[in-house]
């Protein structure tokens, strides 16, 4: 032992630059006796992950978090909804079809808060801080691990710039985004193990590296990139014999067999698939794979750019934030040629082990799902795509700061290398304070969407949900003055939005904005126009049919109404609705067979419908069924229904 204490590795000159990655020795383990102060560097990143984002503890819910917590039916269940998540896509549970996200542990992370919690905002947040600093723990402990005979600062300065960046503001900030926090989280668990397995030979780190990158895979779908992340990583950081990387391999190609098995039986055999739509992903507007592929190169390009210089920074990409552009465009070029002289060095530099091309593999790998290339996904563009793959940029930053002032990688402390800890500190600051202010705007939903109209200002998503905003804004507000000025805001953003990409969901939003705001007529004109773009919208038809009934435009309310009722005879306020306007016009016999439909689906009626039913049968003369009824309200009333 006290021989291989002594054996150090051999320091670089100061002329040389960062040379190729030292090559370590099989059983190259941690060292049994930790770096001097590594107990407080690690204390220090979980610190400044905490302070720099414990803001969010006292956000609301936003964006896309209501639809895995309050709003969906299948987790406000609890526990019991468990076996659910592992026979449906993740979004099933509101919209009921099945898209390409099978996140069954996400969803169970959900449902065991509900049970525990209820559905309480500050828990969600505070969940999610709690798991990103679990998260920046372990993946401390896995540099120190890879970068195993390094300085400590080495791994101390990647993940602190890592936790800092501005761009990770909106996985730390969003609920939804727990799906990132947990699938890192794993992955990076899996890999300590893999890498364990590596340095001892011990196969119970095999089968450990193997459950957690399953549990990774049942966070999020994005992980199963790690399957190529994995190998490259020993190959580069341990000389090992190719048959020992193909065994930590080994478990990691079968799980991710598993999980394709699993998502090929619950979510891609029963054809209920998502149609991904043009106005969440620009791409799907492109007439030809060429400027498809051209416009997705040049989001890879943006992606790059927001790394080095996080500024501006949007929740939203949508169409047409970014335009469909083709290869005679200026942008596409310089994105072709940035990206092929950037995969041109890693692998012109592979065999030499050269940690920039480990930095560049590691990040083309980990965003190769979203890139909108290999498989088309629901979004254009969003800064938590890259989240993985941001680590990458991390480490190549560092060693490029090491490199500029011909720093050693092993003897790094400040007494050897006060420069290098002055930038990278700086940096780390300069990100701070952007993610500091970044989060702000996540704080509530309209802060967020105001937050839009500057770093989004084309996009029809982010006009949309500013004019939802208002919306429901004005639903709830009492003051007349108030809700005229609401009304003018929704109204403003809608047609914004329908004036970049027109849409049957923006005319019905723009029919409730004058509904609400007490416009009928305008109001009905709006339903009428949702109709002729979407023929199907039970909302439109029904909303229509309920401001025509209170107008007493009875046989056109008739009209709309049975039409819809005779292709859903699930929808309950809509029967209600149309048993009203046949009671109305004095056709008590139509109105008796709706209102009989509704209470056969839905025996626990709401008073006015109740008194509804009364009346009719006061009206026809059965004395017996309208007492009845009447009995039923008055229990109803008394119950405080």
């Amino acid at each position: 032992m006290a021989k291989k204490q002594q054996q150090k590795p051999k320091q670089p000159q100061a002329k040389e630059a960062i040379p190729a990655i030292t090559k370590q020795p099989a059983q190259a383990a941690m060292p049994k006796t930790k770096a001097p102060g590594d107990k407080w560097l690690v204390m220090i990143l979980i610190a400044v992950a905490l302070l720099a984002n414990i803001a969010t503890i006292r956000y609301d819910y936003t964006l896309d978090d209501p639809y895995f917590t309050k709003d969906n039916p299948l987790v406000r269940e609890g526990v019991k909804s468990i076996p659910q998540f592992f026979t449906h896509a993740a979004y099933y549970g509101v919209f009921k079809n099945h898209d390409a996200s099978y996140r069954p542990l996400m969803l169970i992370s959900f449902a065991v808060e509900k049970t525990l919690f209820d559905f309480n905002p500050v828990v969600s947040h505070l969940i999610n801080l709690v798991l990103f600093a679990l998260q920046i723990f372990c993946l401390y402990r896995l540099l120190r691990r890879v970068f195993n005979n390094y300085s400590a600062f080495i791994p101390f300065f990647i993940i602190l710039l890592f936790e800092l960046h501005p761009l990770h503001t909106e996985v730390v900030a969003s609920v939804k985004s727990r799906d990132e926090l947990l699938a890192l989280l794993f992955t990076a668990v899996s890999m300590l193990y893999s890498f364990k397995f590596i340095d001892t030979d011990k196969i119970v780190s095999l089968v450990l590296s193997a459950v957690f990158f399953f549990l990774a895979l049942l966070s999020k779908e994005s992980s199963i990139t790690f399957v190529a992340i994995m190998p490259l990583t020993v190959y580069f950081f341990r000389d090992v014999k190719t048959a020992k990387i193909v065994k930590a391999e080994a478990p990691y190609v079968i799980m991710a067999g598993i999980y394709m098995l699993m998502r090929a039986a619950f979510i891609e055999s029963d054809g209920e698939k998502v149609k991904i739509m043009v106005n969440n992903n620009a791409l799907m507007a492109a007439t030809n794979y060429g400027d498809k592929l051209a416009t997705a190169l040049f989001i890879q390009l943006k992606y790059l750019i927001l790394l080095v210089i996080p500024h501006p920074l949007s929740y939203d990409y949508s169409f047409n934030q970014i335009p469909i552009i083709s290869f005679t465009n200026p942008k596409a070029l310089i994105s072709v040629l940035v990206i092929i002289a950037l995969v041109a060095y890693a692998l012109i530099n592979l065999k030499r082990k050269d940690i920039f091309s480990y930095s560049i593999l590691f990040y083309f790998a980990g965003a190769a799902i979203t890139a909108n290339i290999l498989v088309d996904i629901g979004a254009t563009m969003a800064e938590r795509f890259i989240y993985t793959a941001s680590l990458g940029f991390c480490i190549a930053l560092v060693f490029l700061v090491m490199k500029l002032f011909k720093s050693d990688k092993v003897t790094l402390s400040y007494a050897t290398a006060p420069r290098v800890f002055i930038v990278l500190v700086g940096i780390s600051a300069l990100y701070a304070v952007k993610t500091v202010a970044r989060n702000e705007v996540w704080k509530n939903n309209l802060d967020l969407y105001k937050s839009g109209m500057e770093t989004a200002p084309n996009s029809w998503r982010a006009h949309y949900l500013l004019g939802v905003e208002y919306v429901r804004l004005l639903n709830a507000e009492k003051d007349p003055n108030a809700k005229k000025e609401l009304m003018a805001n929704a109204v403003e953003h809608l047609n914004a939005s329908n004036a970049i990409l027109l849409t049957s969901d923006t005319w019905l939003m723009k029919g409730y904005a004058f509904e609400f705001g007490g416009r009928d007529d305008s109001a009905v004109a709006s339903y009428r126009t949702t109709l002729l773009y979407d023929s199907l919208s039970r909302q439109a038809a029904n909303n229509m049919g309920s401001i025509l009934l209170r107008h007493n435009a009875l046989p056109e309310a008739i009209q709309v109404l049975g039409r819809l009722v005779a292709r859903d005879t699930t929808y309950n306020d809509a029967i209600c609705n149309l048993a009203a306007a046949y009671g109305n016009s004095g056709n008590f016999k139509e109105s008796e067979k709706y209102y009989m439909m509704a209470m056969r689906k839905e025996p626990n009626q709401p008073p006015n419908v109740l008194m509804s039913i009364s009346n009719i049968y006061k009206f026809m003369g059965d004395s017996a069924n309208a007492q009845h009824y009447r009995a039923l309200l008055n229990s109803a009333l008394k119950a405080g229904k």
